[in-house]
């Protein structure tokens, strides 16, 4: 499997990849269209997050396994950047795995100072069970100033 960063080319088969994971979890394909026109992996919001380079795609053999989408913004509750995780999705648990830690090492390297997760969005029992958390109502805020070398 290999983590590549989110580029336009992967947006068709990200939302093929959603619909059919939806459809397999027993939605009707009416269902998945309603839904697509709000989710976050939409091809709209997917485009913005293509563009700012801090969404990664994981893949095997050119096919999706799992993705992230996040950006970054200032000025949180006194921290000066932090990176929010609108989406994690992935079927594999070492996938989410590799993805989570692969945007905490990205974080860190950029200097930012939190990772911070709606904890109701995405799959984020198996993160947060590997990866050291804090929560805040529905809000998860991971630290990039330690990471474990696990």
């Amino acid at each position: 499997m290999e983590i590549q960063i989110l580029n336009s080319s992967h947006i068709p088969e990200l939302i093929q990849w959603e619909k059919a994971r939806m459809i397999s979890q027993g939605m009707s394909e009416a269902e998945v269209e309603m839904l697509s026109w709000q989710s976050s992996w939409r091809e709209e919001s997917l485009e913005h997050y293509a563009q700012l380079g801090w969404s990664f795609v994981a893949a095997d053999s050119s096919q999706v396994s799992g993705y992230l989408l996040a950006q970054p913004f200032l000025f949180m509750n006194g921290w000066t950047q932090s990176l929010w995780v609108d989406r994690l999705s992935f079927e594999i648990v070492d996938v989410g795995h590799q993805l989570f830690d692969t945007i905490l090492r990205w974080a860190k390297t950029k200097h930012l100072q939190k990772v911070l997760a709606n904890s109701n969005d995405g799959e984020w029992a198996s993160i947060t069970q590997k990866f050291p958390t804090s929560q805040e109502g529905h809000f998860l805020h991971f630290s990039t100033t330690k990471l474990s070398e696990d």
